[in-house]
């Protein structure tokens, strides 16, 4: 039931992603900064109150948080422990993907200089307020030195500025937060492992690698997917479906030009899984990918 559950939500947004036409996906440019905008503004509030507003913004996907309740993603700052952004996603983390990859988006649309700006400050912002170490590895290890310093001499300052202020400063920009400790992502990764070996060929089907932890590990308690997108994808799919998938999307972007792509979000599918777990998370990356293959076939012309 959750493989056909999975693969109805893939269907109905990839039907949704492939009717949106060029004209579409230009106009897309000021209804995300409107999202964006949304999406800091009820942030701010979460944090400064503590807990979710919710009232109407219930219906908006707001989720019912606070400050000491359990299960709640909650960070250390200045000694006083604070709520993680939620915004009206299901996790931080989601968000600040969501915000990073909509990023990426509006720069692939070539926008004014007022939009580059606005969006890459409210980028930052989300990342501050989400403390999401993934998203904060992307934007700033990835997408501001590849995208924003044209010259190697930039881009090797930046580097090293970034590098004194992630040693200086840790404990102030990434203090400590009540999240999925190291240990509980290693063995997480173990046991995907094991089901990949277990299913090789085929996998257990979209959603359905949790499963098999119980008879894979009986000892095993924390029943959460795999925080690797890759290793998941695998374990769901098996090889054939990697297999199956490259192919079509070689075909359609270029291997070459597809790792391209893939760079910017990389550390999003290297240390989380919301990406292909989470409805939100799925929807943005179809979106993504269709923006950039109307980039490749539009640069490909010219």
């Amino acid at each position: 039931m959750t493989t056909l559950t999975w693969s109805l939500h893939l269907l109905l947004y990839f039907l949704f992603v492939q009717s949106l036409s060029i004209k579409h996906l230009i106009s897309l440019k000021l209804p995300l900064l409107i999202a964006t905008t949304f999406q800091l503004i009820l942030s701010i509030a979460q944090l400064a109150r503590g807990h979710a507003l919710q009232g109407p913004l219930y219906y908006l996907g707001e989720r019912m948080v606070a400050v000491g309740q359990p299960g709640v993603a909650l960070a250390t700052f200045m000694d006083q422990v604070i709520l993680r952004a939620y915004g009206t996603f299901s996790h931080p983390n989601i968000l600040a993907g969501w915000l990073v990859i909509s990023l990426l988006i509006i720069m692939r649309l070539k926008p004014s200089t007022m939009y580059y700006v606005l969006f890459t400050i409210a980028t930052t912002l989300g990342i501050f307020l989400t403390q999401s170490h993934s998203s904060a590895l992307a934007l700033f290890g990835l997408i501001i030195p590849l995208y924003f310093l044209k010259y190697l001499r930039l881009r090797l300052l930046y580097f090293a500025a970034l590098f004194t202020l992630a040693i200086s400063y840790f404990s102030f920009f990434l203090p400590p937060r009540a999240d999925l400790s190291i240990g509980e992502r290693l063995s997480l990764q173990t046991l995907s492992l094991d089901v990949i070996k277990n299913y090789p060929v085929f996998g257990t089907g979209a959603s359905a690698s949790i499963s098999t932890y119980p008879m894979l590990s009986p000892s095993h308690r924390l029943l959460q997917p795999d925080h690797n997108s890759f290793t998941l994808f695998l374990s769901w799919f098996g090889a054939v479906g990697v297999l199956v998938v490259v192919f079509f999307v070689s075909r359609l972007y270029g291997f070459t030009a597809l790792l391209i792509y893939i760079i910017p979000v990389l550390p999003l599918f290297l240390l989380d899984h919301y990406l292909l777990t989470s409805p939100q998370g799925l929807l943005i990356l179809l979106i993504y990918l269709k923006v950039v293959n109307y980039s490749h076939v539009k640069s490909r012309r010219q």
